[in-house]
């Protein structure tokens, strides 16, 4: 495992590499949550051979906390600094949420440099019910503090039956997110970003092959808006899956959102790679 630091304008971004796998997949968070949001996954996605770089986006985590508000745009530039300065050859790239829409306009702008792309629980814009969502969290968070706003965003991430049937769990992710040392105005520019991001009209440009996930009982980005996204895709590169949970789904239930990934991932992987890692 290494990490480090990338000079993005004047955001310093931190990054680690966990695995020595001959394919990089890139993950993007969402708001408020840094790089070892990831813990569900790192360990399935190093197990079927892969190299993973995971980096606190700006306003979060060790990285930089400049003024906002942010936009998708601009954290997708901080994406390209850090990849162009770890000289990764073509990658994987997934993000969840706010990590979805900084990997569209990722994938974008930069057509040619992803092996594959996985947009999760995201949108290529938000509709006015989930933009007046998202802006009450914003609220919360700057009028009462963060640890009061993550309290109340917990019903819109986790899904019923994830309350019914584990409840310490749902406490324990609750506490643990209730002390991040995230300042709300760090928060709101990040949610600023999520919020203003569109990139309709425009996604359809994507050249590389992308897989849609939506989660069953997501209710903050509904499915049928991650279809809409799904919609203006290229028919011949996009494919679709669903899996079970609420927006959080990778941290409630990670084993199918780990498989759906790495299934994606090794079928658009080099034939040699596949063949060491089925």
């Amino acid at each position: 495992m290494t990490s480090g630091f990338v000079q993005s304008g004047p955001a310093e971004i931190h990054y680690r590499i966990t695995g020595d796998g001959a394919q990089t997949l890139v993950l993007v968070n969402g708001v408020g949550d840094d790089l070892d949001g990831w813990a569900n996954q790192l360990d399935d996605f190093v197990a079927a051979g892969l190299r993973v770089v995971t980096f606190d986006n700006r306003g979060v985590g060790q990285s930089s906390q400049p003024p906002g508000p942010y936009t998708s745009r601009q954290m997708a530039g901080d994406l390209a600094v850090l990849v162009a300065e770890l000289g990764l050859p073509a990658f994987h790239l997934a993000g969840v949420s706010m990590g979805g829409v900084i990997a569209q306009e990722y994938a974008v702008a930069h057509p040619d440099e992803l092996a594959s792309l996985v947009l999760a629980n995201t949108f290529a814009k938000a509709d006015e019910f989930t933009r007046a969502a998202f802006d009450t969290w914003a609220m919360v968070a700057e009028a009462a503090g963060m640890p009061v706003m993550m309290r109340q965003q917990a019903p819109w991430i986790f899904s019923p039956a994830f309350y019914d049937q584990h409840p310490e769990r749902v406490a324990e992710l609750i506490a643990g997110a209730a002390e991040s040392t995230q300042p709300a105005a760090a928060f709101a520019a990040q949610m600023a970003a999520l919020n203003g991001h569109d990139c309709t009209g425009r996604i359809g440009s994507v050249t590389a092959p992308t897989l849609v996930i939506a989660a069953s009982e997501d209710i903050i980005i509904r499915p049928e808006l991650s279809r809409r996204l799904f919609d203006e895709l290229p028919g011949d590169l996009r494919s679709w899956a669903v899996v079970p949970g609420g927006h959080a789904a990778f941290w409630e239930d990670p084993g199918p959102w780990n498989q759906e990934v790495i299934h994606f991932v090794r079928a658009h992987s080099a034939p040699q790679w596949r063949k060491s890692h089925p």
